[in-house]
């Protein structure tokens, strides 16, 4: 553009020089259209790049409104992170890849008594110098960064004003996009208050588990210190009863016997109650009669039936079979429990006793509902509710007429529940009672070849055995030795059981009667010496009978554990050591 202006100024100082004007004219023409034309292109070029700049000034405008908006929203989003992080209670923090503390909620800072500013950057140790390691937490937070692992349920300790408190801290690596661990999140729980509670439940459960030692170590002296003497009373009542007495005598010998046998019925009410209390009692599938079964309860209380003039009545469905499965003795005992409450209750009239079947629970099972049925006082109906609890009597007065423990149903029903059957009562005031349970009883394997207890049998073969009696109280090695020996027996004595096992190894006795309580060496040492003795000098195994005045089921356990053969509880009737002994010698 700059040389068409030269150009053109030339041509213009010419032409009044020149004897040839019209062709200078003609030529500055020329440059002025090649002028205007450049004016032209720079023009449009001027007016374009005012348009891009437009364009451009509109874009910046944009992307700064762009960008003024994705701040504003990460700052919302960080304000609402903070406001959700600050309203839960637990400690919430980030820490970077070397274990520095980034970045934590209200709940951590106020716990740790610092600000965010003071936190950033400071490992655990300078936040929390009183921090007193129980587990790995450290290790563990450096295998999350290393190993990319995740922690749950870390429980520490820290210090605080003095206080120990516990944390329990999950751990987990924080990634960026590109998957690089570049730290952890932790979040960590106050729980000095749960563990404070589980201390005092676990003192609590060490109170109540001594409080159950000590109970169990009162009913065993307390079983021993009674069990005792009462065998040396009702043992001694057995020997007079086979003397001859005159009318008198044997009302004060019958008087004896009751209150003795009553006390009995106290104290293995109490010791069952706590077996069934304690769990201990499981019950076993055993084929039994069902006729013997309701004949021998009822002839339980033949003489109290005498004594009242009541009429006794079984009456037994016969669609139930003859040989039944079942537990005969947990039947049994809830059968007598309901029959002597009928007695106790009915001065006159009819005690009925049946067994009914109600339906096939499976193939191989039948339910079958047991009745007591009296015509005794009946029960009012604002006590059926309570009947069953434990300890509970109608008559609580001290005038009440009818003695008890109140325990009866109570362990009848825990008995029936531990069947899985069903307990009830149906009685009207001054109109009789019926107590029914119902029990699931198995019709499978029902073949047996039982045999029947015979007394004589077993009497004959106890005259061929030579038979040791292992007792320090001079009462009941009487009793025994007696009881024995008026069958024909003949009997050894020894007072402890260092003085037994010594007079085993003198002579190889066939049956040892061995109480379990003793000065020097108790039955449980007798009877181990006795078998280790047996085992490496002789080939026999003499008949272990435990004799005890405990009767828990421990009892009976570590007396089997120790070696014996069976277990007997004082006191005993002459009849139930008999019929031990043939279950054990001739039945097995």
């Amino acid at each position: 553009m700059k040389k068409i202006l030269q150009s053109l100024e030339e041509k213009i100082n010419q032409i009044g020089k020149t004897s040839h004007p019209d062709k200078l004219r003609y030529e500055a023409l020329e440059d002025l259209e090649r002028l205007k034309s450049e004016i032209s292109i720079i023009d449009f070029q001027v007016s374009k790049g005012l348009k891009d700049k437009n364009i451009l000034n509109s874009l910046l405008a944009k992307t700064s409104e762009n960008l003024e908006n994705a701040l504003k929203n990460l700052r919302n989003q960080k304000d609402e992170l903070k406001i959700l992080l600050d309203t839960l209670p637990a400690l919430v923090y980030f820490k970077d890849s070397q274990l520095r503390y980034h970045l934590a909620n209200r709940a951590f800072l106020d716990f740790s008594g610092i600000t965010q500013k003071e936190l950033e950057g400071k490992k655990l140790k300078e936040v929390f110098k009183s921090y007193l390691p129980i587990g790995d937490y450290e290790n563990l937070e450096e295998s999350v960064i290393e190993k990319g692992k995740f922690f749950f349920n870390v429980e520490e300790q820290l210090e605080k004003n003095g206080n120990i408190i516990w944390v329990h801290t999950n751990i987990a690596p924080v990634r960026n996009h590109t998957g690089k661990i570049i730290g952890l999140i932790g979040v960590s729980w106050d729980i000095t208050d749960q563990k404070k509670y589980e201390d005092e439940l676990k003192y609590s459960k060490e109170i109540a588990e001594e409080g159950e030692k000590i109970k169990d170590r009162f009913l065993t002296n307390m079983s021993h210190e009674l069990r005792t003497p009462l065998n040396g009373i009702m043992g001694m009542a057995e020997i007079l009863g086979k003397t001859n007495l005159d009318n008198k005598q044997q009302e004060y010998l019958k008087n004896l016997r009751n209150s003795g046998e009553h006390l009995i019925s106290i104290i293995n009410d109490i010791f069952t109650y706590s077996s069934l209390e304690k769990e201990e009692v499981k019950p076993i599938q055993k084929a039994f009669n069902t006729s013997e079964l309701l004949q021998n309860t009822a002839q339980n209380f033949k003489e109290k039936l005498l004594e009242k003039s009541l009429k006794s009545v079984i009456d037994l469905d016969k669609s139930i079979p003859e040989t039944i499965k079942g537990d005969p003795q947990l039947l049994g005992l809830i059968l007598r429990n309901l029959y002597s409450n009928a007695v106790k209750f009915t001065e006159t009239g009819t005690i009925t006793m049946r067994a009914v079947p109600v339906s096939r629970t499976t193939e191989n099972e039948l339910l079958v509902r047991f009745e007591v049925e009296d015509t005794g006082i009946g029960i009012p109906e604002q006590y059926k509710d309570i009947l069953f609890g434990s300890f509970t009597q109608l008559d609580t007065s001290s005038t009440k007429t009818y003695q008890g423990t109140g325990l009866g149903l109570a362990i009848s029903k825990k008995i029936v529940n531990l069947l899985k059957g069903e307990i009830g009562v149906e009685s009207k005031w001054q109109n009789g009672s019926k107590f029914w349970f119902t029990v699931p009883l198995s019709l499978e394997n029902l073949e047996t070849e039982e045999i029947l207890y015979n007394k004589q049998k077993i009497l004959e073969l106890l005259k061929e055995f030579s038979v040791l009696l292992v007792e320090d109280n001079l009462i009941n090695q009487k009793i025994t030795s007696l009881t024995l020996e008026k069958e024909g027996c003949q009997v050894n004595l020894a007072n402890n059981g260092k003085v037994g096992f010594e007079k085993y190894q003198q002579k190889l006795y066939d049956l040892i009667l061995m109480d379990i309580q003793m000065p020097v060496m108790d039955g449980l040492e007798a009877t181990q010496k006795i078998r280790e003795f047996e085992k490496s000098k002789i080939d026999r195994h003499a008949f272990i009978i435990a004799l005890s005045a405990n009767a828990l089921k421990e009892d009976k356990e570590k007396a089997i554990a120790s070696g014996m053969d069976g277990f007997l509880a004082k006191p005993f009737k002459p009849e139930e050591l008999f019929q031990l002994l043939f279950n054990l010698i001739i039945k097995k």
